[in-house]
């Protein structure tokens, strides 16, 4: 598909999540290019976003005096399904972050983006990023009609008549109710 060949032309082969660091340890204003191919984080997907098998993040790590800054641009191959019709169509699900990793001195460090063994794991960076990134309400375009609740049928493709001749037998049981008149 058009995303998978994106990244493969672009990117390096899939690489482990876990990046040392040490180099820009304790030495503000260094800084190192970053283009890495990682595997996407585990249960990201769903019935309606299904992210790619790898993940690319493009950047710059920066150490700065509290630790090592990561600045870029992830983005993942997806497949998505509007919400209203199930049409599936491929995408790319990206933001830009701007996360600080740093040594876990206190609990003032967030879980995931600690700065371990001269070290740092950017699968946090990942799951928060792509979680965040990835559309709430996808349609396949803003005016999708949907599906027919009664039959199921593509209402963009062919009109539906709505099925006048069929009843909702959960009402059945009401027909021959009598209430009483209880205005007076």
């Amino acid at each position: 598909s058009y995303c998978r060949v994106l990244f493969e032309d672009a990117m390096p082969p899939l690489a482990d999540t876990v990046m040392v660091v040490r180099e820009l340890i304790d030495r503000p204003g260094t800084s190192r290019r970053l283009d890495r191919r990682m595997p996407a984080p585990t249960d990201l997907s769903d019935d309606i976003v299904a992210i790619g098998h790898d993940v690319t993040l493009s950047g710059v790590l920066e150490s700065v005096v509290d630790g090592v800054l990561v600045r870029g641009r992830v983005e993942a191959p997806a497949r998505v399904a509007c919400v209203r019709c199930l049409k599936e169509r491929d995408d790319i699900v990206g933001t830009d972050v701007v996360e600080l990793y740093s040594r876990p001195v206190d609990e003032s460090v967030e879980p995931g983006y600690e700065v371990t063994e001269d070290a740092i794991d950017l699968d946090t960076l990942l799951r928060d990023a792509l979680a965040a990134a990835a559309p709430v309400h996808p349609l396949c375009r803003p005016e999708c009609a949907g599906l027919c609740a009664t039959c199921g049928a593509d209402l963009n493709v062919a009109p539906c008549d709505g099925h006048p001749d069929q009843q909702d037998s959960r009402w059945s049981v009401l027909e021959g109710l009598e209430l009483p008149d209880v205005r007076q």
